[in-house]
């Protein structure tokens, strides 16, 4: 039986790499941190930490719905090897997007709130993801509990994959501009050795 700790920590490395790839959120904790100060940034940090509780909750009742039909699984197995090759092509292809944020005198709360519920691709992303580590026995959502310190371990994740950026951001804007389309090109890589690895699994 997965235990609680093997729950929650699964949750935050997963969500934490899932972080790490530059977006939306993280582009703008950089621009948050470097125009307002790190309390600023914190607080937009937790914003989008209970979107994304929220958001992974709602993704994994229906991973489990989805798992409590075992005849699905083989689709929803091949609906993950695509979504993966997708991922690859999409970070391969993709154009730099570090562009000076446009913030009007907002809270960074408020600010992280509505992006983070902008952020729709959070369905996708956790229903495929849960939907993997369920079937390697790494998540257990069998008992509610379970379930609360997966996605409390996802938020915490959040927070973990975004506070880098905002204290180091005067470094990383520099960097960033210089060689982000390098960095999508290795995080495509990886999506796509993920997909094949996947497919592997799948055939075999």
């Amino acid at each position: 039986m997965t235990s609680l700790p093997l729950n929650f920590f699964t949750g935050l490395i997963v969500s934490f790499l899932g972080t790490l790839p530059l977006g939306v959120l993280n582009i703008t904790i950089m621009d948050v941190s470097v125009k307002k100060g790190m309390n600023s940034a914190l607080r937009f940090a937790l914003a989008c930490a209970l979107v994304e509780f929220v958001y992974s909750y709602i993704s994994v009742q229906l991973t489990k719905s989805i798992a409590e039909f075992p005849a699905l699984r083989p689709v929803t197995e091949l609906i993950a090897t695509i979504t993966l090759l997708g991922m690859g092509i999409y970070y391969i292809r993709k154009q730099n997007s570090l562009t000076a944020s446009k913030q009007k005198t907002v809270s960074s709360f408020y600010l992280g709130t509505v992006l983070s519920i902008l952020n729709v691709v959070a369905f996708p992303f956790w229903i495929l993801y849960t939907t993997l580590l369920l079937g390697k026995g790494l998540v257990g959502l069998s008992q509610h509990s379970l379930i609360i310190i997966y996605v409390t371990g996802i938020s915490v994740g959040t927070i973990a994959g975004l506070l880098p950026f905002a204290y180091a951001s005067r470094f990383l804007t520099r960097i960033v501009a210089v060689h982000q389309h390098r960095m999508d090109r290795a995080i495509g890589l990886l999506f796509i050795f993920l997909c094949a690895c996947q497919f592997i699994s799948l055939i075999v």
